[in-house]
């Protein structure tokens, strides 16, 4: 998949165009042709490069997911069961530091202990997330909760979740746990641009959970939105790869379209 995010179809641009200048250094028609090809490559790589780059692009892309979304609402004086939290991987911070959560793996539990604060503190927060960089590293799940942990005085409910390595398997693990609590409000927390494959994935498993979007997505109309940056191109890489994962998923039959849309009848 990495292939067709925006770095490695750069990349295989750029061979590409290689390949066909030092195949039009021969003399005669073909060589002219080989030569006025590589230089549309060489043009369209420039396009899409500065495309892929601007903020606007990535956003449009985010925003476009995030529109799809449709869940529950969590009625007047209803009680939540359970909050999931679905991590964002961790990194290791070098010797001293050991490993720590992502900046986006803190900031959805953050999201999650705020939850629990508001809807009550007996309500267990329960954070998904394996062994994502082998055994000899903790599973993010406890990275990201030993972090808070740290850091907070108050003591509240958390459990983890620590076998699955992505959206799929934190649906195929926790599915059953919550319906053996007879959990019927399960606020699920992730990325906006996630959000849409997450929620199916969780429907596709029979749990119809409540959407709680960590908001990521920047707005600006001012001049560097539309301007390339190593931050565009990080928004751009992270969008695409949330639409090819949808695909995948759809495909493999992880998902249905049907578990894209909110179905109130089947409630």
């Amino acid at each position: 998949m990495t292939l067709f995010l925006p770095f490695g179809l750069l990349l295989l641009g750029i061979v590409t165009a290689a390949v066909m200048v030092w195949r039009g250094r021969e003399r005669g028609i073909y060589g002219s042709l080989r030569r006025g090809a590589s230089s549309m490559v060489l043009l369209l790589l420039f396009v899409f490069g500065w495309l892929a780059a601007t903020p606007a692009v990535g956003s449009g892309i985010e925003a476009m997911l995030f529109n799809q979304v449709e869940g529950r609402v969590l009625g007047e004086g209803q009680n939540v069961d359970a909050i999931v939290v679905l991590t964002a991987g961790i990194l290791n911070a070098g010797p001293g530091q050991g490993w720590m959560p992502k900046p986006e793996s803190i900031h959805r539990l953050a999201v999650a202990y705020e939850l629990q604060r508001k809807v009550g503190l007996r309500v267990p927060v329960i954070v998904s997330g394996g062994f994502t960089h082998g055994v000899r590293a903790p599973s993010e799940a406890r990275a990201v909760a030993q972090f808070f942990a740290d850091i907070r005085s108050e003591v509240t409910p958390t459990e983890l979740e620590e076998v699955s390595t992505d959206s799929y398997e934190s649906a195929l693990q926790l599915a059953p746990v919550l319906a053996k609590r007879g959990a019927k409000n399960v606020l699920l927390v992730t990325s906006d641009v996630h959000m849409l494959r997450a929620l199916a994935t969780f429907r596709a498993r029979g749990v119809d959970a409540i959407p709680m979007p960590v908001m990521n997505i920047p707005y600006d109309s001012g001049v560097r939105y539309y301007l390339p940056s190593v931050y565009g191109l990080g928004i751009t890489t992270d969008a695409l790869y949330e639409v090819y994962a949808l695909a995948f998923y759809l495909l493999t039959g992880k998902i249905n379209f049907s578990d894209l849309s909110y179905n109130q009848a089947g409630v």
